[in-house]
């Protein structure tokens, strides 16, 4: 409904015109009157007012004037004119003021009517039009507020190695958030792996800690530059900067090594910057594998700034001569083992003629190698007696000569192959983990002696860990001791400094404040009453 203001110093017209027409028809509930410029106006800063009809000829001031003042606070009124006067400079002025039109009296009442309804068709206009613009800007609010997500979901989609994108999902996902991107923009990665915690946290703790990394190493490694830092599907933290600029690789692995000290100085972790090469959007997911790649199988090296392709025995040397041990992986997990044979072959030719070989080159390339047909084991949860506790693992022996460490990637080939002709499927990963956490659970077992028995990288495990069984490996160890404490406290009268010392706990306050955590009791009061703590485990 609307409401009108009928303005002119002559009672008279005023009420000739409020009975002229049948206002409530039209659609306005209510009718308001105003004798002059002050009346109006007060009637127009306490009532809403949707069309005005007013004289220009008043005492004192003139409804020109009125007109004004209302453009001025910045009053929706459409305005209607009525003068005895002919006037072409009224008119005029009226127009410019913005009124909707300009009658002579005696008006015409058919024709004041026509006028009012087209009043009232420009108040719908401008009242869909400002409905439009408020959803408009509503929704394009929430799409600003969620863009960065969508942006980091994208990337997440991208690096999905289990997933091969194409490039016209690529155009269409990066034009559609107008990021200035395209697949022919060049982007340097980072990736980074939590090695270890330096104490014992909760998977909530972990997921807060892992939040606060995140922030640090947008503030410390990305500074200013463009791009985004976000975390992969499997829970590594990556940053990818949109253009390299002025900064040189020395700098990023300047700025890496501050975020690994200040990691292990303020955040209680150890971690790994892997750096890999500038590349294009459409090939950054093959970066990003080969990425994933050397932290999955880096077991030797922690706290520390890892390039691509880099050995990690010696990174003063020159080791063009090693492979990529990436591509091999590629061509074995694709049956391409006379491919990487011939790799193999053709290695060994380059390390022959290498005048500065030395004794860590056989041992890098024995653990790349080693490192590689595990990982690919334990990704096709296959069976080898030999590669996986065997005489191949005897690496001083095979190391000795170059002839002897070819025969051995040789047999090391044989191997797999005959794995994977077997079909047999290996225990998963996890459940080896397991086996091993409750075989050592009396024992400080660390989950670098879990990786180490798995061959794999500690971080790598522990995402893995997490994301099968829906806990961290700490919680997983800490719930299998208390089970050992709660079935010794039950089952036998030994002392509880005793029951903790034989789970590894030399502080009796320490293991206490554990057993509480998980039961919400202390053990003295588990022992009293056992079936209360029943309900209460997680």
């Amino acid at each position: 409904m609307y409401s009108l203001l009928i303005v002119d110093d002559e009672i008279y017209a005023v009420n000739g015109i409020k009975a002229g027409l049948d206002w409530s028809v039209m659609g306005f509930s209510a009718v308001h009157e105003a004798y002059d410029r002050a009346m109006a106006q007060a009637i127009i800063s306490t009532t809403p007012i949707d069309v005005m009809i007013c004289d220009i000829e008043m005492p004192g001031s003139s409804g020109l004037d009125l007109l004004e003042w209302v453009n001025e606070q910045g009053y929706p009124i459409e305005t209607i004119y009525l003068t005895c006067h002919s006037n072409f400079s009224y008119a005029q002025k009226a127009l410019q003021l913005g009124s909707l039109n300009y009658l002579i009296k005696p008006v015409e009442f058919n024709e004041l009517e026509s006028i009012v309804m087209k009043a009232l068709n420009n108040i719908a206009r401008e009242q869909e039009a400002t409905y439009a613009q408020k959803e408009y800007h509503k929704y394009l609010q929430l799409w600003e507020t969620q863009k960065p997500l969508m942006i980091e979901r994208f990337w997440q989609e991208l690096l999905d190695y289990r997933n091969t994108p194409t490039e016209s999902w690529m155009i269409g996902e990066l034009e559609s958030f107008d990021t200035k991107l395209s697949t022919d923009t060049r982007v340097f990665p980072i990736l980074i792996s939590v090695e270890q915690w330096h104490k014992e946290i909760s998977t909530r703790d972990e997921e807060i800690m892992e939040y606060a990394l995140r922030s640090a190493a947008k503030e410390i490694i990305m500074a200013d530059d463009p791009g985004i830092v976000f975390q992969d599907r499997d829970g590594m933290i990556v940053i990818l900067f949109y253009s390299s600029g002025d900064r040189m690789i020395q700098e990023r692995i300047k700025s890496c090594d501050a975020f690994v000290d200040s990691c292990s100085n303020y955040f209680f972790s150890t971690v790994c910057c892997y750096l890999g090469k500038e590349t294009e959007v459409r090939q950054l997911q093959t970066m990003y594998r080969a990425l994933r790649y050397s932290e999955q199988n880096n077991v030797r090296r922690t706290h520390k700034v890892i390039c691509y392709l880099e050995d990690p025995a010696d990174p003063s040397g020159d080791f063009d001569a090693l492979p990529d041990f990436f591509q091999w992986s590629e061509l074995l997990e694709l049956g391409g083992i006379e491919q990487v044979r011939d790799h193999v072959r053709e290695c060994f030719v380059r390390l022959e003629q290498e005048s500065n070989l030395r004794m860590n080159a056989l041992h890098s390339f024995y653990h790349g190698m080693l490192q590689m047909v595990h990982y690919l084991l334990h990704k096709k949860k296959m069976v080898s007696p030999e590669l996986q506790g065997g005489k191949l693992l005897e690496k001083d022996s095979v190391t000795r000569s170059l002839r002897e460490l070819q025969a051995w990637a040789e047999q090391v080939l044989e191997q797999f192959a005959k794995a994977l002709q077997s079909g047999q499927v290996d225990d998963s990963l996890i459940d080896k983990a397991k086996r091993y956490i409750n075989e050592h659970l009396t024992e400080e077992v660390s989950r670098e002696q879990i990786a180490d028995h798995v061959f794999l990288n500690p971080g790598y495990l522990s995402r893995l860990f997490k994301k099968e069984t829906g806990e961290s490996l700490s919680d997983y160890i800490l719930r299998e001791r208390m089970k050992m404490a709660k079935n010794a406290l039950t089952f036998s009268d030994e002392p509880i400094s005793k029951v903790a010392r034989s789970l590894g706990y030399n502080s009796l306050s320490y293991f206490g404040k554990m057993f509480k955590r998980f039961y919400q009791m202390s053990p003295q009061d588990y022992r009293k009453n056992p079936c209360e703590a029943e309900g209460n485990a997680p």
